[in-house]
């Protein structure tokens, strides 16, 4: 007779393991989610981050997180949508958000609110909760590389007023909000996807200018609070990031917020400049944040959980500290399962932000062969085109025209354009030539060699107005909106 063995079964998860899931935000690559995905979701990972590289179409994606959610119903799906060129979503939706500094423009709080439903019902209908946006930065520097049209203004008032708007919409629909960059990324000069920005405002001003619109989203519910990579001096000598001072000093203690609080994305070089991302995944959430984000589509979320578990383990993380992180993500995801949702809209609002800007501003009729020169900023991480460039928004509507796109300094490019503006009316575009050299010489050349129509689009912040002389007509977009630069084109474009 054999002899009978006993094998005993696999021991349970521990919480702390499932704890430090729960605590981290991925990326991924691909437009379906990759097994080691599934199985990290299953074992509790607390949010999955979408960006361009994963969506092809809305059936794509809403098949796409049909998928994450049968591995565990109440992983969060999150996605930067905020407007204008800042999404993430441009091949599943026809209707793109309007940019934040157009609504902030128009200064219409229930068309903001009307604009954030309609763009977070159909985030909602693809299986999207949680919108990253909006940004509530005060954009009170016009020098500021990175946040531009995406936020509201340059006063603490517009922006106050249009994030609580914002968020109310978001909640309309029934999804998650988050305002960012916490404490503020509207005052710095330099893009915390290359560098450290520092901020050496006193706390006074600070208080008045970056905290207020925080505090007004705050107080209307907002889900959760995006951190950024910014050294605030009179707070602490470390980003805020990873500055229990603020994270947990300031944004819990004092502004009172108790939902969750998750990094932007860890992998920027204001972070990895210094340290790698495994460690700057425990130093943040040692210092308060409960959603540590790595959205390259490399992120391996069963190192980074063994990572945050060695951590505890070797006790330079508290797991109480990981447990409260982990409890927030589940706690937001809890309430998100009883909220109703919205079905995706039609784009209305975008039509009526459209409109609204370009009636209130003078279009020469320029005819039907215009060449467009658009000058405008390199390719980011941040965003994604809906488009290509002008030339392609004008070719839609007037088959005779043409054009180039210029994304940086290009003298011989610069100079075929001037030739084969010869003769045609042209149509200069701009985007934030304030803080671009090679911009403003080559608009400053555009004018004073051609001979015939011009006219000049600030297609980015309306500080760029400024540029353009007196005598040369110009208009303003306020953010690279689709739907906006298509009637700013049929205008243009019609028979005088």
């Amino acid at each position: 007779m054999s002899e009978l063995r006993l094998t005993s079964p696999a021991p349970p998860p521990r919480s702390v393991d499932r704890d430090a899931a729960g605590a981290l935000v991925v990326g991924f690559n691909g437009t379906t989610a990759p097994d080691e995905l599934l199985r990290s979701v299953a074992a509790g990972l607390g949010a999955v981050i979408l960006f361009t590289r994963n969506v092809d179409s809305a059936e794509q994606v809403a098949a796409l997180t049909a998928s994450l959610r049968a591995a565990r119903p109440d992983v969060l799906i999150a996605i930067d949508h905020e407007g204008g060129e800042f999404s993430h979503l441009a091949p599943a939706n026809p209707w793109p958000l309007s940019s934040p500094r157009s609504l902030g423009e128009l200064d219409d709080v229930d068309l903001t609110r009307a604009s954030a439903r309609d763009a977070a019902a159909t985030l909602a209908s693809l299986g999207i909760d949680l919108m990253l946006a909006p940004s509530v930065d005060v954009n009170s520097n016009p020098a500021n590389p990175i946040i531009s049209t995406r936020s509201f203004g340059t006063t603490a008032d517009v922006v106050s007023r249009h994030g609580v708007a914002f968020v109310q919409g978001v909640h309309d629909a029934g999804i998650a909000a988050c305002p960012k960059h916490f404490p503020g990324h509207g005052d710095v000069t330099v893009d915390s996807h290359l560098a450290l920005p520092r901020v050496d405002r006193s706390i006074e001003q600070v208080s008045a200018v970056e905290l207020a619109p925080f505090r007004a989203t705050i107080e209307a519910g907002a889900d959760v609070i995006m951190s950024a990579h910014i050294i605030f001096s009179a707070y602490d000598d470390q980003p805020a990031t990873l500055s229990r001072r603020i994270l947990h000093g300031l944004l819990r203690e004092e502004l009172g917020f108790t939902g969750v609080i998750t990094t932007d994305a860890l992998e920027m070089q204001a972070i990895t400049a210094t340290q790698s991302i495994e460690d700057a995944t425990v130093a943040s959430i040692r210092a308060g944040a409960d959603l540590a984000m790595i959205a390259i589509g490399e992120a391996d979320p069963a190192a980074l959980t063994a990572r945050l578990v060695q951590a505890v383990d070797e006790g330079t993380l508290d797991a109480a500290r990981l447990a409260d992180a982990a409890g927030r993500v589940r706690a937001l995801a809890a309430t998100l399962a009883g909220r109703t949702r919205l079905p995706g809209l039609d784009g209305a609002p975008t039509r009526e932000v459209a409109a609204r800007t370009v009636t209130r501003q003078d279009f020469p009729g320029l005819g039907g062969s215009p060449y467009v020169v658009d000058l405008t900023q390199g390719l980011h991480p941040a965003w994604n085109p809906y488009f290509s460039g002008l030339p392609e928004v004008f070719a839609k509507v007037a088959p005779g025209s043409a054009g180039v796109v210029l994304r940086g300094e290009d003298p011989a490019a610069l100079s075929e354009a001037q030739n084969a503006a010869i003769g045609r009316p042209l149509v200069v575009a701009v985007q934030d030539a304030v803080r671009t050299p090679w911009m403003r010489a080559a608009l400053q050349e555009l004018l004073e060699s051609h001979e015939g129509d011009v006219f000049v689009l600030c297609t980015g912040i309306p500080e760029d107005r400024a540029l353009v002389p007196a005598a040369v007509p110009t208009a303003v977009t306020y953010g690279r909106n689709l739907v906006v630069l298509e009637a700013a084109a049929q205008l243009l474009t019609r028979i005088p």
